[in-house]
C-alpha cells in the first residue's frame, strides 16, 4: 500500500525543520512520529491497547498523549501522574491535563516547561483543551510542527492526536491503516492534520482552537506544556 502523503511529510520533517532534533521536547515528537510510521492498525476507542510488535495502537486523545509520555518522557509523566492525584491506573482528563499545564508558571513540575504563546510551540509539545461536547470533554494533541501565524489571533499548526474527526489535511480519511469508528462511521484512531491554534494578539496567550483551519473558533480553558526529559 502507498503511504499517505501525511506519512511521507512526517517522515522528513524533522530534515526540513531542524528543530524538532534540537528541542528538549523532541523525543516527544519522535515518539509519536515512531507510533504513527510503525502501526499497521490504529482504532479510536476509550481504552488503551498497544501492541507495538504487531503495529497496532488503540486508544483515544488522552490515552495516546499520557501512552507516548510514559515511553519517551517518564519523570514528566510521574509529575503529572503526582500533580494531579491520580489512582493507580488512571490518566488525566483533557481538562485535567489543562489545569496542569495551567498551573506550570507559578507552581514549576519536574519535567515540564510552561508554554504560554502560541508562537513558542515546538514539535513535541504538548496542548490541551476544556470544552465539553456531547461525546467529549475536551481534547489533547502531540504538537508535529513549528506554528504558522496565518492572522492576528490565529495559528495553523499539525498536530499528532488520536481521533474519529479529520483535521485539514488529515492523514485518516484515506489512511487504510485507521479503522472506522462505529459513533462516527469514520476512519479513526492515530494520524496527522492541521489545525488552528487563536491567541490573544496583544500577549500572546492561548485563548482557545479552531479543529480545522477554516472551522468555527472556539474560546475555551487551552494550555501547553514541554516535556524536559
Amino acid at each position: 500500500m502507498k503511504p499517505p502523503l501525511a506519512l511521507v511529510v512526517s517522515l522528513s520533517f524533522g530534515s526540513l525543520v531542524g528543530v524538532a532534533q534540537e528541542s528538549p521536547s523532541a523525543p516527544l515528537y519522535r515518539e509519536a512520529v515512531s507510533e504513527f510510521t510503525s502501526m499497521k492498525t490504529t482504532l479510536y476507542q476509550h481504552k488503551t491497547e498497544v501492541d507495538r510488535e504487531a503495529g497496532s495502537y488503540k486508544y483515544d486523545c488522552v490515552q495516546f498523549v499520557s501512552y507516548a509520555l510514559r515511553q519517551a518522557a517518564p519523570v514528566a509523566w510521574e509529575s503529572v501522574f503526582r500533580a494531579r492525584g491520580l489512582a493507580k491506573g488512571r490518566i488525566p482528563s483533557p481538562p485535567s491535563y489543562q489545569q496542569f499545564f495551567a498551573s506550570l508558571s507559578e507552581t514549576p513540575q519536574p519535567g515540564w516547561e510552561a508554554v504560554q504563546c502560541a508562537k513558542d510551540l515546538q514539535p513535541g509539545d504538548v496542548v490541551s483543551w476544556d470544552y465539553k461536547t456531547e461525546r467529549a470533554t475536551g481534547h489533547a494533541v502531540i504538537i508535529a510542527s513549528l506554528p504558522k501565524q496565518v492572522a492576528d489571533d490565529s495559528w495553523e499548526v499539525q498536530v499528532y492526536d488520536a481521533t474519529s474527526s479529520p483535521h485539514a489535511a488529515d492523514s485518516r480519511p484515506t489512511d487504510e491503516r485507521a479503522q472506522i469508528y462505529d459513533v462516527t462511521g469514520r476512519r479513526s484512531g492515530l494520524g496527522i492534520g492541521t489545525m488552528a491554534l487563536t491567541a490573544d494578539p496583544a500577549t500572546g496567550a492561548l485563548t482557545g482552537y479552531r479543529w480545522t483551519t477554516k472551522g468555527k473558533s472556539i474560546a475555551c480553558p487551552i494550555g501547553a506544556g514541554r516535556p524536559t526529559n
